[in-house]
């Protein structure tokens, strides 16, 4: 930005410096507001890590929380369901029911 001035009257010189330093200034506590706006505490930096954050904690919450379901269900079933028991018995203990043969073939 210039100003036409007349180079012969101090006073007019005086008022343009002025101008040209308060300009300045506001140009200067302009950019250190912004920078700080992106990249200080609480600024746009942090507020992007932090909303990323957010969205893996709330994913990793619903996952937790259907897992949680699924356990219920089990836990239902184990008290309620004979045959489910029969089935997590042979699956996971190995456990064969009565008049039942366990055939082992060894390679």
């Amino acid at each position: 930005m210039t100003f036409s001035v007349d180079s012969d009257n101090p006073m007019m010189m005086d008022e343009v410096r002025g101008k040209r330093f308060f300009l300045l200034a506001i140009g200067v506590v302009l950019t250190i507001i912004i920078v700080f706006t992106i990249v200080g505490d609480k600024g746009l930096v942090d507020v992007i890590r932090l909303k990323n954050e957010k969205e893996r904690i709330v994913l990793k919450k619903n996952a937790l929380e259907e897992e949680n379901r699924e356990l219920l269900h089990r836990i239902e079933l184990l008290k309620k369901d004979t045959r489910y028991i029969e089935e997590v018995a042979r699956r996971e203990l190995g456990m064969i029911g009565k008049n039942e043969v366990l055939y082992i073939i060894e390679e």
